[in-house]
């Protein structure tokens, strides 16, 4: 079990739960199991780790390569067959009468588990599909279990008919020290990659392989972006872009490794200033060219890197790639209205967005608070949480044209929902639904230039 943890680390409880239901060899296995959680929980590396364990025959089905009932059908098949036969199957009737004909051929009781990834792709199928794939063990006679592995609850999933439950086992996202845990496990890679891309001097490169280095940097990283973001993947691809700039006055012996208050004073800044390129995964590192201009079509070299350049050119990237972002026309005024309603304060919308919202005498307090420093604006404090009718209220008072309510409206805010610019639940409920816009005053400054809308004119920042 060691072993186990090794690989999978900080998921003891889920791996003992997979283990207990799965069982030995001999034993039943289960009729069939729902594994939820949110993106990057490990919910997929869990259940192969498991059954590579355990030496289970299984398959692993791609919901998404797998798009259509025919494709699904084959690949069951064809991961059950060893000799990789490319079998025709077009319908579930099909499909039970050769698993029942593959159970004839077997000289045991065989554990088989079908693992379907990413399983919220079921929803757009018929019901039946799925409905069938929970209840498969009745309908064969195979020691047989299916896995359906998605982001999303049980719940999420409707279907007209009384339908067994499977077992659920959900994957809670990861917590601080479990992040810090996880990444700091690959603090070889990030020196690794560091050193391998920059000349670095032999005495600093010990420096730089110190395990508190990397610890130090670990804490001031989470700090800021542990609450904006609680992607795995994310953060460690942002970790690794923030970790050369964090030791740049290490490699040009301005900052010793262990003064700590001058490495954070350093750092500090450029990690909120990060935030704006939260998942845009934009890279400004020039790719080698070959000049036009010589004759003998020499390559150029590759520049070597420059601790000069600042986040400057990464926004100026971000702003190009924010014009170029190819959503709808109203797509983009829901999306300024949700930054609006996540950086202004619910009390002020009816000075912000109402032409006749009366006059408001000016308080000693009122006067005070805008004097406020520039760390306690609204804009720095991060998103904060809005409902579904307070989004919609923004957006028609800045729409200047009046439109009605209507579904294609709805679906384009669970569009923004899955491009990660919103976060929140793709399902759109009116009276439970509640988002948070993610990106930065940069990104919807730009997207609202392409429709020649003043973003500045309506936060409360700049009254």
């Amino acid at each position: 079990m060691e072993e186990i943890y090794a690989k999978v680390p900080c998921r003891e409880n889920q791996l003992n739960s997979l283990l207990d239901l799965l069982g030995e060899g001999d034993e039943p296995l289960p009729v069939s199991v729902f594994i939820s959680g949110n993106m990057a929980t490990g919910k997929s590396l869990c259940v192969n780790t498991i059954l590579e364990h355990l030496r289970f025959k299984h398959v692993n089905i791609d919901c998404i390569e797998c798009y259509t009932p025919k494709i699904m059908y084959e690949a069951i098949l064809s991961g059950l067959h060893d000799d990789q036969v490319d079998m025709k199957c077009d319908s579930l009737w099909e499909l039970m009468n050769n698993l029942n004909a593959y159970s004839t051929q077997q000289y045991s009781y065989e554990p088989i588990v079908l693992v379907f990834d990413r399983a919220e792709r079921f929803r757009a199928m018929d019901q039946n599909i799925m409905c069938t794939f929970i209840r498969l063990r009745e309908f064969c006679n195979l020691n047989i279990c299916t896995l359906f592995v998605t982001h999303l609850i049980y719940d999420s999933f409707h279907f007209k008919m009384g339908v067994r439950e499977p077992i659920k086992i959900y994957f809670p996202n990861y917590n601080k020290e479990e992040l810090f845990k996880i990444i700091f496990i690959h603090q070889k890679a990030f020196v690794r990659h560091l050193t391998n891309n920059h000349e670095v001097d032999c005495g600093i490169k010990e420096d730089l392989e110190r395990p508190e280095l990397f610890a130090n940097f670990l804490n001031a990283f989470l700090s800021v972006f542990y609450r904006p973001c609680r992607d795995l993947i994310e953060l460690q691809h942002m970790a690794r872009v923030n970790f050369v700039k964090y030791c740049e006055p290490i490699i040009k012996n301005e900052i010793k490794y262990n003064d700590l208050s001058k490495l954070w004073r350093h750092i500090a800044p450029i990690l909120k200033t990060s935030l704006e390129l939260l998942y845009l995964r934009i890279n400004t590192s020039k790719s080698t060219a070959q000049s036009p201009a010589k004759e003998n079509h020499e390559w150029i070299e590759p520049q070597s890197y420059n601790f000069e350049n600042t986040l400057k050119e990464e926004l100026l990237s971000t702003k190009t790639f924010a014009q170029s972002f190819e959503l709808p026309y109203y797509a983009k005024f829901l999306l300024i209205a949700a930054y609006l309603a996540s950086y202004n304060p619910p009390k002020e919308d009816k000075r912000l967005f109402m032409k006749n919202h009366g006059k408001q005498r000016k308080r000693l307090q009122q006067v005070k608070a805008k004097a406020k420093i520039s760390e306690k604006l609204n804009t720095q404090l991060g998103p904060k949480i809005f409902t579904l009718d307070r989004l919609l209220a923004i957006f028609y008072a800045i729409l200047e044209e009046k439109i009605g309510l209507t579904s294609n409206l709805l679906a384009q805010i669970a569009t923004l929902v899955e491009l990660k610019l919103i976060a929140g639940s793709k399902e759109i409920d009116l009276d439970a639904s509640k988002y948070k816009c993610i990106v930065g005053y940069d990104f919807i400054s730009a997207v609202a230039q392409t429709v020649g809308f003043n973003v500045r004119k309506y936060l409360y920042d700049f009254m």
